[in-house]
C-alpha cells in the first residue's frame, strides 16, 4: 500500500512540476515592476498597449514598451530636468 501512495505521489509531483514553465521557474524571486504609465493607442487593425516605466538600475531614464498582438519594442531614454523635478 505505501509503494501504491509513493508511486501516485511521484506521478503527481511530477505532473504539476511539468506544469511549472522554465521561465518561471528562472523568474521565482524576481521583483514585479509596476508602469508609471500604462495606455492603449487608438490604431486601425491593431492594439497597441504601451507601458513607461523607470528602470530600477537607473532611476534618470525612462523606458517605454509597446505591444501588440504580433510584436513588441523597447526604447530607454534620459529623463528630461522637468519630469525628473516631477517626480
Amino acid at each position: 500500500m505505501k509503494k501504491i501512495i509513493l508511486i501516485l505521489t511521484l506521478i503527481f509531483l511530477a505532473s504539476s512540476a511539468y506544469a511549472i514553465s522554465w521561465s518561471q521557474l528562472k523568474s521565482w524571486g524576481n521583483k514585479t515592476l509596476e508602469p508609471d504609465v500604462k495606455y492603449n493607442i487608438e490604431t486601425e487593425g491593431y492594439n497597441v498597449r504601451v507601458y513607461e516605466f523607470t528602470p530600477i538600475s537607473d532611476p534618470g531614464s525612462t523606458c517605454v514598451m509597446t505591444f501588440t498582438n504580433e510584436k513588441m519594442g523597447m526604447f530607454c531614454f534620459n529623463k528630461s530636468k522637468e519630469a525628473i523635478r516631477k517626480e
